[in-house]
Protein backbone atom coordinates (compact mmCIF):
# COMPACT_ATOMS: atom_id res chain seq x y z
CA UNK A 1 0.00 0.00 0.00
CA UNK A 2 0.81 3.41 -0.70
CA UNK A 3 2.78 5.69 1.60
CA UNK A 4 0.39 8.50 1.24
CA UNK A 5 -2.62 6.82 1.76
CA UNK A 6 -1.22 4.90 4.86
CA UNK A 7 -0.73 8.25 6.67
CA UNK A 8 -3.79 9.80 5.16
CA UNK A 9 -5.45 6.38 6.93
CA UNK A 10 -3.57 7.37 10.06
CA UNK A 11 -4.82 10.89 10.00
CA UNK A 12 -8.82 9.83 9.68
CA UNK A 13 -8.13 7.18 12.52
CA UNK A 14 -6.64 10.09 14.80
CA UNK A 15 -9.40 12.25 13.61
CA UNK A 16 -11.80 10.41 14.85
CA UNK A 17 -10.53 9.30 18.11
CA UNK A 18 -10.34 12.46 19.34
CA UNK A 19 -13.92 13.75 19.78
CA UNK A 20 -14.14 10.24 21.75
CA UNK A 21 -11.48 10.90 24.16
CA UNK A 22 -12.64 14.51 24.70
CA UNK A 23 -16.27 13.16 25.14
CA UNK A 24 -14.36 10.25 28.20
CA UNK A 25 -12.12 13.39 29.65
CA UNK A 26 -15.46 15.64 30.01
CA UNK A 27 -17.67 12.56 31.63
CA UNK A 28 -14.63 11.38 33.98
CA UNK A 29 -14.30 15.30 35.05
CA UNK A 30 -17.83 15.71 35.54
CA UNK A 31 -17.96 12.38 37.46
CA UNK A 32 -15.35 13.01 39.88
CA UNK A 33 -17.11 16.62 40.49
CA UNK A 34 -20.03 14.60 41.51
CA UNK A 35 -18.57 12.81 43.87
CA UNK A 36 -16.83 15.59 45.60
CA UNK A 37 -20.21 17.69 45.43
CA UNK A 38 -22.47 18.75 48.83
CA UNK A 39 -24.39 15.87 47.86
CA UNK A 40 -21.95 13.17 49.26
CA UNK A 41 -21.57 15.46 52.87
CA UNK A 42 -21.99 13.90 55.25
CA UNK A 43 -24.46 15.01 57.67
CA UNK A 44 -26.28 11.55 59.24
CA UNK A 45 -24.27 8.95 61.69
CA UNK A 46 -26.55 5.73 62.70
CA UNK A 47 -25.27 4.08 65.91
CA UNK A 48 -26.39 0.96 66.60
CA UNK A 49 -25.54 -1.78 69.25
CA UNK A 50 -25.02 0.11 72.53
CA UNK A 51 -26.52 -0.84 75.65
CA UNK A 52 -24.46 0.63 78.36
CA UNK A 53 -22.35 3.58 76.86
CA UNK A 54 -24.31 6.72 75.99
CA UNK A 55 -24.98 7.61 72.32
CA UNK A 56 -23.16 11.05 73.23
CA UNK A 57 -20.01 9.89 74.21
CA UNK A 58 -19.78 8.06 70.60
CA UNK A 59 -21.00 11.40 68.81
CA UNK A 60 -18.31 13.29 70.44
CA UNK A 61 -16.08 11.28 69.07
CA UNK A 62 -17.36 10.33 65.61
CA UNK A 63 -18.87 14.08 64.90
CA UNK A 64 -15.81 15.46 63.34
CA UNK A 65 -16.78 13.35 60.05
CA UNK A 66 -20.21 15.87 59.96
CA UNK A 67 -20.03 17.41 56.73
CA UNK A 68 -16.93 15.65 55.59
CA UNK A 69 -17.41 14.18 52.08
CA UNK A 70 -18.01 10.24 52.50
CA UNK A 71 -15.70 9.55 50.20
CA UNK A 72 -12.86 11.22 52.19
CA UNK A 73 -13.98 9.46 55.54
CA UNK A 74 -10.98 7.28 56.58
CA UNK A 75 -13.22 3.86 58.34
CA UNK A 76 -10.31 2.51 59.84
CA UNK A 77 -9.50 5.68 61.64
CA UNK A 78 -12.52 6.24 62.82
CA UNK A 79 -13.38 3.04 64.29
CA UNK A 80 -10.00 3.35 66.27
CA UNK A 81 -10.93 6.54 67.64
CA UNK A 82 -14.11 4.88 68.67
CA UNK A 83 -12.51 1.70 69.74
CA UNK A 84 -10.52 3.73 72.50
CA UNK A 85 -13.43 4.22 74.82
CA UNK A 86 -13.06 1.43 76.86
CA UNK A 87 -16.36 0.02 77.53
CA UNK A 88 -16.02 -0.65 73.66
CA UNK A 89 -15.05 -3.96 72.25
CA UNK A 90 -15.27 -3.43 68.57
CA UNK A 91 -16.72 -0.90 65.91
CA UNK A 92 -17.64 -1.84 62.26
CA UNK A 93 -17.93 1.28 60.08
CA UNK A 94 -20.21 1.14 56.86
CA UNK A 95 -20.88 4.11 54.25
CA UNK A 96 -24.87 4.75 52.84
CA UNK A 97 -24.83 6.96 49.94
CA UNK A 98 -25.17 9.42 49.76
CA UNK A 99 -24.65 10.91 52.75
CA UNK A 100 -24.74 8.55 56.13
CA UNK A 101 -22.34 6.42 58.27
CA UNK A 102 -23.54 3.77 59.80
CA UNK A 103 -21.61 2.73 63.28
CA UNK A 104 -22.13 -1.10 64.71
CA UNK A 105 -20.82 -1.10 68.11
CA UNK A 106 -20.04 -3.90 70.05
CA UNK A 107 -19.38 -3.11 73.60
CA UNK A 108 -17.44 -5.06 76.49
CA UNK A 109 -19.22 -6.37 78.90
CA UNK A 110 -19.01 -6.60 82.72
CA UNK A 111 -18.47 -10.25 84.10
CA UNK A 112 -17.24 -9.05 86.78
CA UNK A 113 -16.77 -6.52 89.97
CA UNK A 114 -13.64 -6.16 91.34
CA UNK A 115 -12.43 -4.08 94.89
CA UNK A 116 -9.68 -1.53 94.31
CA UNK A 117 -8.30 0.97 96.23
CA UNK A 118 -11.71 1.72 97.91
CA UNK A 119 -13.45 1.74 94.66
CA UNK A 120 -14.88 -1.13 92.20
CA UNK A 121 -13.33 -2.21 88.73
CA UNK A 122 -15.73 -3.86 86.14
CA UNK A 123 -13.91 -6.35 84.36
CA UNK A 124 -14.47 -7.71 81.07
CA UNK A 125 -13.80 -11.47 80.12
CA UNK A 126 -10.51 -10.55 79.17
CA UNK A 127 -9.28 -9.41 82.29
CA UNK A 128 -10.29 -5.94 80.83
CA UNK A 129 -10.88 -2.71 83.17
CA UNK A 130 -13.94 -1.55 81.57
CA UNK A 131 -15.07 1.45 84.19
CA UNK A 132 -14.65 2.15 87.76
CA UNK A 133 -17.64 2.74 90.04
CA UNK A 134 -17.66 4.25 93.79
CA UNK A 135 -20.25 1.42 94.91
CA UNK A 136 -21.43 -2.27 94.50
CA UNK A 137 -24.70 -2.62 93.49
CA UNK A 138 -27.23 -5.99 93.94
CA UNK A 139 -27.65 -6.63 90.50
CA UNK A 140 -24.05 -6.11 89.34
CA UNK A 141 -21.89 -9.08 88.27
CA UNK A 142 -20.48 -11.36 90.94
CA UNK A 143 -17.63 -10.16 93.03
CA UNK A 144 -14.42 -11.22 92.92
CA UNK A 145 -12.50 -10.99 95.48
CA UNK A 146 -8.96 -12.03 97.42
CA UNK A 147 -7.16 -10.34 94.22
CA UNK A 148 -5.15 -7.53 94.88
CA UNK A 149 -3.40 -5.82 91.61
CA UNK A 150 -0.85 -3.49 92.17
CA UNK A 151 -2.14 -1.02 89.85
CA UNK A 152 -4.95 -0.84 87.62
CA UNK A 153 -5.92 1.34 84.53
CA UNK A 154 -9.09 1.97 82.78
CA UNK A 155 -8.83 0.66 79.32
CA UNK A 156 -5.60 -1.79 80.26
CA UNK A 157 -6.36 -5.63 80.79
CA UNK A 158 -5.17 -6.54 84.53
CA UNK A 159 -2.62 -9.37 83.86
CA UNK A 160 -2.92 -11.37 87.10
CA UNK A 161 -3.33 -15.34 86.73
CA UNK A 162 -5.27 -15.74 90.08
CA UNK A 163 -7.50 -13.21 88.19
CA UNK A 164 -7.49 -14.85 85.03
CA UNK A 165 -8.63 -18.36 86.82
CA UNK A 166 -11.66 -16.71 88.40
CA UNK A 167 -12.78 -14.75 85.27
CA UNK A 168 -12.23 -18.72 83.58
CA UNK A 169 -14.82 -20.21 86.38
CA UNK A 170 -16.73 -16.39 85.38
CA UNK A 171 -17.25 -17.33 81.95
CA UNK A 172 -18.14 -20.65 82.00
CA UNK A 173 -20.83 -20.79 84.49
CA UNK A 174 -23.86 -21.96 83.14
CA UNK A 175 -26.77 -19.12 83.06
CA UNK A 176 -29.29 -20.84 85.78
CA UNK A 177 -25.80 -21.13 88.57
CA UNK A 178 -24.36 -17.65 87.46
CA UNK A 179 -27.20 -15.68 88.60
CA UNK A 180 -26.97 -17.74 91.79
CA UNK A 181 -23.42 -16.83 92.39
CA UNK A 182 -22.45 -13.55 94.46
CA UNK A 183 -19.15 -13.71 94.62
CA UNK A 184 -15.94 -15.82 93.48
CA UNK A 185 -12.89 -15.65 96.07
CA UNK A 186 -9.09 -16.90 95.61
CA UNK A 187 -6.85 -18.02 98.32
CA UNK A 188 -3.96 -19.55 97.82
CA UNK A 189 -4.87 -22.45 99.90
CA UNK A 190 -8.04 -23.36 98.20
CA UNK A 191 -8.19 -21.79 94.42
CA UNK A 192 -11.06 -20.68 93.54
CA UNK A 193 -14.38 -21.05 95.66
CA UNK A 194 -17.90 -19.39 95.26
CA UNK A 195 -20.54 -18.14 97.44
CA UNK A 196 -23.67 -18.21 96.36
CA UNK A 197 -26.89 -15.80 97.22
CA UNK A 198 -28.51 -18.88 99.47
CA UNK A 199 -25.47 -18.78 101.62
CA UNK A 200 -23.55 -21.52 100.37
CA UNK A 201 -19.43 -22.02 100.15
CA UNK A 202 -18.40 -23.59 97.17
CA UNK A 203 -14.90 -25.09 96.91
CA UNK A 204 -13.63 -25.35 92.81
CA UNK A 205 -10.23 -25.01 93.45
CA UNK A 206 -7.46 -24.81 90.69
CA UNK A 207 -7.38 -26.18 87.25
CA UNK A 208 -7.92 -25.90 83.72
CA UNK A 209 -10.94 -24.93 81.58
CA UNK A 210 -12.04 -29.24 80.99
CA UNK A 211 -11.85 -29.37 85.06
CA UNK A 212 -13.34 -26.68 86.20
CA UNK A 213 -16.53 -27.64 83.82
CA UNK A 214 -16.63 -30.74 84.95
CA UNK A 215 -16.65 -29.81 88.45
CA UNK A 216 -19.30 -27.49 87.63
CA UNK A 217 -21.38 -29.95 86.43
CA UNK A 218 -21.12 -31.80 89.34
CA UNK A 219 -21.68 -29.20 91.84
CA UNK A 220 -25.37 -28.64 89.12
CA UNK A 221 -26.35 -32.14 89.85
CA UNK A 222 -25.58 -31.57 93.87
CA UNK A 223 -27.65 -28.84 93.87
CA UNK A 224 -30.44 -29.95 92.07
CA UNK A 225 -30.67 -33.20 94.74
CA UNK A 226 -30.38 -31.00 97.74
CA UNK A 227 -33.41 -28.81 96.29
CA UNK A 228 -35.11 -31.92 95.94
CA UNK A 229 -34.54 -33.28 99.34
CA UNK A 230 -35.57 -29.70 100.63
CA UNK A 231 -32.14 -29.60 102.11
CA UNK A 232 -29.43 -26.19 102.34
CA UNK A 233 -25.79 -26.73 102.56
CA UNK A 234 -23.35 -24.84 103.81
CA UNK A 235 -20.66 -26.08 101.97
CA UNK A 236 -19.92 -28.01 99.02
CA UNK A 237 -16.31 -29.23 98.01
CA UNK A 238 -16.17 -30.47 94.55
CA UNK A 239 -12.49 -30.18 94.11
CA UNK A 240 -12.30 -33.50 93.78
CA UNK A 241 -15.69 -34.20 91.86
CA UNK A 242 -15.42 -38.19 92.11
CA UNK A 243 -15.74 -38.03 95.79
CA UNK A 244 -17.67 -34.47 96.62
CA UNK A 245 -18.24 -32.97 99.91
CA UNK A 246 -21.51 -31.91 101.27
CA UNK A 247 -22.39 -30.59 104.46
CA UNK A 248 -25.33 -29.98 105.29
CA UNK A 249 -26.38 -26.30 106.95
CA UNK A 250 -28.03 -27.12 110.80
Amino acid sequence: MDENLLSEEKKRTQSRLMPIALILLFLAGTGFGFLKSSYFLVDHIDISGLMTVSPDEIMTVASYAKNMNIFDVDLIKLAERIEANPRVDKVTVKRKLPSTLILDITERAAVAVMPYSGYYVLVDRTGFAIGITESYKANDPPLITGIKPQQVLVGKRIDLSELDSALLVANILPPHLAKEVSEINFTETVGISIYLQSGTWVALGSGTKNEYLTRIDVLSSLLLRLDKENRRASYIDVRFPKRPVVKDRK
